[in-house]
């Protein structure tokens, strides 16, 4: 195969970008000429009636509101978020590589003529949110040409009943199929039959060799409590607040990620200016301690061996929760006891080192399984 095409997630937002950056390197170690697809959307009055998917809505909403309440009655976070909109600019622009715009879904449709074939990277891209713009689908591609899906997330442990159908459809395509968590292989088995490997994420097929050059030098001198928290519950702050009280050591935290978040505040001792995601891998690598709702930020809790605690993003523990993601990550590392309920306090027992030597062997294996899976999917005749 001498040309591939990524389609891949490219938002301002530290795990996308850096699954993103991690699938391109990959396949540039492998020697495969590459590049992340561009698509300019022309079909409007279609993707207006994407909004009528009710958790599309109210992330569409919530970011109006942050917008909305940033101009008017907190002037003071500008500086904050125009900080790290520069850096994830200033990131995509220096480490990511990109083909020409595709504009339309023709110009999209004869685009692939120039591919050998193509592979879809991670993150949350089978989201049933995400289904009215029909690009991760793969539906566009060709049969003649090879479709390959790397290590992608529905984000959900179940689809909705109306959208069942048009997922069976686009799955049965794709020629190698693979997922990074175990509730997604059971999506695709009651939906299509088909088996899907189950593969490591991206920012972790990538070996630590590659994210210590990355990060760069530590960015604060002494011993810290990490919190990224995407979600607004405040009790998760306040475990973090206790775990402080233990140690002694500060909170650096980066507030108001996704929203507004009111406990957000009053919360931490140091909130680093412009971070882009290189300074997010340095912030949580020289970590004393970890607090996190992410799956990126479990996941490169882990990478670097911290003493990490992960929530749950949101109260549902229903089909639509994205929570299924971190239950899926600390269940292959057999780590299953960093998640907590913030309401449990922190356990003495939870604060000495985490023994990784097992979970390395884990790791170890399924990358060597994942390196296994994508080699075959690009070489085979």
């Amino acid at each position: 195969m001498k040309k591939i095409g990524v389609l891949a997630v490219r938002t301002h937002n530290y795990g996308s970008l850096l699954q993103t950056y991690a699938l391109q390197k990959v396949l540039d170690n492998m020697g495969y000429q590459n590049e992340i697809i561009l698509y300019k959307k022309t079909n409007y009055a279609k993707q207006a009636l994407r909004l009528l998917n009710i958790p599309l809505l109210k992330q569409t909403l919530a970011k109006v509101e942050k917008k909305i309440i940033t101009k008017t009655k907190h002037k003071e976070l500008e500086p904050l978020f125009s900080g790290r909109t520069e850096a994830f600019d200033s990131f995509i622009k220096r480490y990511l590589r990109f083909s020409k715009v595709y504009v339309g879904r023709n110009e999209l449709i004869n685009g692939t003529k120039e591919y050998d074939g193509f592979v879809l990277g991670s993150d949350q891209v089978w989201n049933p949110m995400n289904y009215g713009a029909d690009f991760f689908s793969m539906s566009f591609i060709p049969d003649s040409i090879r479709k390959i899906a790397y290590s992608p997330s529905f984000g959900v442990s179940e689809i909705p009943d109306y959208q069942k159908k048009k997922t069976a459809k686009f799955i049965s395509r794709i020629d190698y199929l693979s997922v990074r968590e175990v509730s997604g292989q059971k999506l695709i088995k009651e939906l299509s039959g088909r088996d899907a490997k189950i593969v490591v994420d991206p920012t972790i097929l990538l070996e630590r060799k590659y994210w210590d050059a990355f990060r760069g030098e530590a960015l604060i001198d002494e011993p810290y409590i990490m919190c990224y928290f995407l979600g607004s519950n405040p009790n998760h702050r306040i475990f973090a607040q206790n775990l402080q009280k233990l140690t002694n050591y500060k909170i650096v935290c980066l507030p108001h990620m996704d929203e507004i978040v009111e406990s957000d505040f009053d919360f931490g001792d140091y909130v680093p200016p412009s971070v882009g995601p290189e300074q997010f891998v340095n912030l949580i690598s020289n970590a004393a301690f970890v607090c996190t709702d992410s799956f990126h930020g479990t996941v490169f809790s882990i990478l670097y061996h911290k003493t990490f605690f992960t929530f749950d993003r949101y109260k549902s523990t229903g089909g639509d929760s994205t929570n299924s993601r971190l239950n899926s990550i600390l269940e292959i590392c057999g780590l299953e006891s960093r998640k907590r309920q913030s309401e449990e306090g922190v356990p003495a027992d939870m604060l000495c080192e985490i023994d990784y030597s097992e979970v390395e062997k884990r790791i170890s294996e399924l990358r060597r399984e994942s390196v296994d899976y994508l080699i075959e999917a690009l070489t085979e005749e």
